[in-house]
This record gives C-alpha cells, structure tokens and sequence, in this order.
C-alpha cells in the first residue's frame, strides 16, 4: 500500500476527527474518562479541527491511500505548557500533539511516513529538535521508541501520568533513521 501526505484542508476536518476518535478508542479507551472520550466524537470536533487547519501556525497533515482516503494524520507545533514533574524540555522547539492511523494501515509504515514529513516541514521552518508527550499507559508508546524517541521528562496531562519522547536531531527523522 502506497501513501501520499500532504497538508490538510478545512474539508480533511471530518475523516481527521474520525481517525481521531477511532485512535483514542484504540489507545486510551481504558484509560481516560468515559466523559474525555465523549468529548472526543467526530460530530463535535470538527469545528476544532477546521481550526486546527487553518492556523498556519500548525502542522496539519494528512495521509491518504491509492485511492484518496484518508487513513493517517498528524497535529503538531510550537512546544507547549505542561506538567512536568521530572526531566525537562530545554532545547526543543517543536511538538506533536496528535498522531493517528487507522487500525487496518498500522504497521505499514505510515506512521514513520508521518513522523518524517513532519520532521521535514518543521525543519522547513527552522526548527531543530521535535518532541511529543504520550500517556504512560499507552501500549503504543512503543512505537515511538522503535523510530528513535528518547524519553527526556516525565509530567501529568488532565491527571494522567505521561512521558515526553524527544528527538534531539530533528534530520534524523527527516532522512527516515531512528
């Protein structure tokens, strides 16, 4: 299966918000509130990711398949105020907030495709070191150990323990290595 990424449009805020929501459930179903899920349906985040899109501030990219669905994305910019409790964030100056694909294209690399196209847009941009922040109890937290991410700070989002991958050589990801 071959993927295209390219930076999404006001009309992506629909399949985003479904791959959104369709990867909490994977992800954090046992882990966050009945409520935070319920806050997360598609129907009532489309409006939030139309905005999302339209701040060029932010990275919004969207992956599709041959056929032009959309089975991955990725939200992402400036580093922002968290939690920390141990470790720290100095030196990094780009983030990650949300990074989906669909259950049925995982493990066939579409997430590294993501993680280097957004390598390659923040550095672009000239930024250096890329960081995200993923629920400790998150069994995908793997994944980003595998393409290179060290752990660099430990903190609590809505009381939720978390920990911060940080990848301190942004063209790494960006030439596909980690």
């Amino acid at each position: 299966m071959t993927f295209t990424v390219r930076p999404a449009v006001a009309a992506d805020a629909h399949a985003i918000a479904e791959i959104h929501y369709a990867g909490w459930e994977i992800a954090y179903a046992n882990v966050v509130s009945e409520e935070q899920m319920a806050a997360k349906q598609p129907e009532r985040r489309i409006p939030f990711w139309q905005e999302r899109v339209a701040d060029a501030r932010n990275v919004v990219l969207i992956a599709e398949d041959e056929a032009g669905k959309a089975q991955g994305f990725v939200y992402a910019g400036d580093v922002l105020d968290h939690d920390i409790r141990t470790g720290g964030l100095t030196g990094y100056d780009c983030e990650i907030y949300s990074l989906h694909c669909r259950l049925d294209v995982q493990g066939r690399g579409l997430g590294r495709l993501l993680m280097a196209e957004t390598a390659y847009t923040f550095r672009e941009r000239g930024r250096t070191a890329l960081m995200l922040w993923a629920y400790r109890d998150n069994a995908y937290r793997r994944f980003y150990e595998k393409i290179g991410g060290q752990i660099m700070a430990e903190g609590f989002d809505d009381d939720i323990p978390d920990v911060a991958y940080g990848w301190p050589l942004i063209k790494l990801i960006a030439l596909g290595a980690g």
